[in-house]
């Protein structure tokens, strides 16, 4: 993979960077997006933290292969537009529902056409998480799919990667973004001047104490965008799946296996799911009921599960619930992915977990509108950087399919506004950053480390499974309280290190304050002081920032 030239240095920006569309995030969807923008003849600059597949959701390694969702034919395309919508519960962009429908085979047969091989899921007996019935199907090897990645990076000449680079800020000239400051590994900062820029660099699972994240997953692109007033969507909507405590943490539990009826019990070996079911609901209904989706959701009687696992962690009986398989019926077709996973992880179909709640995926993200753009002019969102395509029940197969799909159209929205412009003039970016990070907070001096320490911290207590007014409104001043000023630490090896926990109480706090905004139990976003669903906000909520203040309200229209 090439680098970029054009390289001057200076005093306080240590190099200056120029390219047509800028990508930040070299994930599923952040590589598709800078292939499909460089076959519309852009110059593309890829910027990463990591090599290919060494970080984000797509390549999570502790995880049974991913599936992808797609419509069979064109008569099917309304079936499954119809399908994703009505998992959403209504609080997403129809117009992208329909999109991912329309696009979604071709997306799939341009991977199998790459060499990328897929078990159908029909083939297996599964219907993915909150479906209708069995659709799409299962990667078979990620390795093959990080390989199949890697070519499309390095067969086209005009797209320059360069890894080990933290994007902390857009720069924006009138209302445009015009650019992005970024920081390498010694610590320099980088400005780079492009003509469109597109955010894939992730969600915000790195925000937990238990977060099934690849790499540094802070929520870095909606500080980053909310920060220029661009509105942020269904942030509220966070999946929390199935993770290993034990024998390995971070370990994506196979959820369809509870159709087997594992043994439960507590770390201390004490049988006590049955004290967290409402009268008359049976174990065995709890379990089934969780066989059909691995996302919490308080829609769904598997519900009681986590209730059951965060229960007897506040309870002093350990974390986690721990599951004791029988292998001889955890066996055949429907679990040949996940027994190949586990032989690989040096582990079989019968071994013991303890299972807890673990933050697996964003739904919401930086708005997108029905033509892929957002509140910014030349700037584009995909992957869990982006909003609005899924809702608070998002189906299983769905997130890798808008990485394919939305990818592509990010990529191909940031090329065509970027053609025949021309580059905006460096701004003068000490300023600009001296503005945009000012200290934040009102306590003493904090270190990276123990700044993110206190962030999990508050997250995993206040904005985890159980969410209410009281403790939500404590963990927006908590965070408020979180002091760190990168401007004073520049040009040190740690410099990436104190812009991402800045980004990270910031967009800690954007997510917080969602949380409150959304007054109900929908799918993934439960409320303790809400418990029920309410009719009337089947729409989304969005949230930015104005003059360095949170502010937020209701989307009208679902398009």
């Amino acid at each position: 993979m090439k680098n970029f030239p054009n390289l001057l240095f200076e005093k306080v920006v240590s190099a200056k960077m120029w390219c047509d569309v800028l990508v930040v995030g070299n994930g599923g969807a952040g590589i598709r997006a800078a292939v499909t923008a460089a076959d519309l003849e852009q110059e593309v600059l890829l910027l990463g933290e990591s090599r290919v597949g060494q970080s984000g959701s797509t390549f999570y390694p502790l995880s049974h292969d991913w599936g992808m969702l797609y419509a069979v034919d064109e008569e099917d395309v309304q079936h499954f537009s119809e399908e994703i919508i009505s998992a959403s519960g209504g609080c997403m962009n129809e117009k992208l529902a329909k999109k991912l429908a329309e696009d979604s085979n071709r997306a799939f047969r341009r991977l199998q056409e790459g060499g990328v091989s897929f078990v159908p899921m029909e083939e297996v007996g599964i219907t993915g998480c909150f479906g209708r019935k069995p659709r799409g199907a299962f990667l078979k090897d990620r390795d093959a799919f990080i390989q199949f990645s890697e070519r499309e990076l390095e067969e086209r000449g005009n797209i320059h990667f360069h890894s080990k680079m933290t994007v902390i800020s857009l720069l924006a000239r009138e209302k445009r973004c015009c650019g992005a400051v970024a920081v390498s590994e010694r610590g320099e900062l980088i400005q780079i001047a492009a003509k469109a820029v597109v955010l894939a660099c992730g969600g915000g699972e790195g925000l937990y104490e238990y977060g099934a994240s690849y790499g540094r997953l802070y929520g870095g692109a909606y500080a980053m965008a909310a920060r220029h007033g661009v509105r942020l969507a269904n942030l509220e909507f966070i999946q929390f799946v199935h993770g290993s405590v034990t024998p390995r943490r971070g370990i994506n539990y196979y959820p369809f296996s509870y159709v087997e009826l594992p043994k439960v019990q507590n770390r201390k070996g004490e049988e006590c799911l049955s004290k967290y079911l409402p009268e008359g609901m049976t174990e065995e209904e709890c379990l089934l009921a969780h066989a059909a989706h691995g996302p919490f959701s308080t829609d769904s009687k598997g519900k009681y599960l986590e209730y059951a696992m965060v229960g007897e962690g506040e309870a002093g009986n350990g974390i986690g619930l721990v599951f004791s398989p029988d292998a001889s019926k955890v066996s055949g077709k429907r679990y040949q992915l996940w027994d190949s996973f586990l032989r690989q992880m040096g582990m079989d179909t019968g071994t013991q977990m303890a299972l807890y709640p673990f933050a697996q995926g964003f739904n919401g993200g930086i708005l997108l509108h029905g033509d892929m753009t957002t509140d910014m002019e030349g700037l584009y969102a995909c992957g869990e950087s982006a909003g609005g395509c899924h809702g608070p029940n998002r189906m299983g197969g769905l997130c890798i399919l808008a990485t394919q799909v939305l990818g592509e159209a990010a990529g191909k929205g940031a090329a065509e506004y970027a053609s025949g412009r021309e580059l905006s003039p460096h701004l003068e970016v000490k300023d600009v950053l001296r503005e945009e990070f000012g200290c934040l907070g009102k306590g003493g001096s904090g270190q990276p480390l123990e700044i993110m320490k206190e962030v999990r911290g508050i997250m995993q207590k206040y904005a985890c499974l159980h969410r209410e007014e009281e403790g939500l409104k404590e963990a927006l001043e908590k965070l408020e309280d979180l002091y760190i000023n990168p401007m004073e630490n520049l040009g040190k090896k740690e410099t990436a290190e104190y812009f991402r926990a800045y980004n990270a109480v910031q967009a800690a706090g954007l997510i917080v304050y969602s949380m409150r905004q959304r007054r109900e139990s929908r799918g993934c976003h439960d409320r303790r002081d809400y418990p029920s669903r309410d009719g009337g906000q089947e729409k989304m909520n969005w949230v930015t920032m104005e003059n360095g203040r949170m502010t937020g309200g209701v989307l009208d229209e679902k398009t």
